[in-house]
């Protein structure tokens, strides 16, 4: 990992490309940051939203995930720069998402939910704002 901490969005805040390469390279993603510098004119900005369609502080909270927001952080990174079609990448992606919400204090079943969550509203398919590659043009 990087020993500079960049500065991590709040709920709402836009991700930049140029944004998007140093919080890869802090969390060391190296793939996706090569990706990106590699092709910086291949993605949008987007919007964080956390935990797409939960109330993050008080799920975070009520469930005693106190990292929710930075885990959804970090796969959402993952899903906005993940390569289209890559299904290993995208498993991989959500196997480290629930791994990430168990070592974080969620009940087992809840991590479970959450990841098949992910699994079924995530795919290319649904063409949302929170679908596998989103961030791309």
């Amino acid at each position: 990992m990087n020993t500079t901490t960049p500065a991590l969005p709040d709920i709402g805040d836009t991700i930049t490309t140029p944004r998007a390469i140093k919080l890869c390279e802090h969390y060391g993603f190296i793939p996706l940051t090569k990706r990106l510098k590699a092709n910086p004119h291949h993605y949008k900005d987007w919007l964080f939203d956390g935990a797409s369609l939960l109330p993050d502080t008080l799920f975070s909270k009520v469930f005693h995930i106190p990292h929710l927001i930075e885990i959804a952080l970090r796969h959402d990174l993952k899903y906005a720069y993940g390569e289209l079609g890559n299904t290993t990448e995208r498993q991989q992606a959500d196997l480290i998402f629930k791994q990430e919400l168990l070592a974080d204090g969620a009940h087992p079943l809840l991590a479970w939910l959450m990841y098949r969550a992910v699994r079924i509203a995530g795919g290319q398919w649904l063409h949302s704002s929170f679908s596998w590659g989103f961030a791309q043009k």
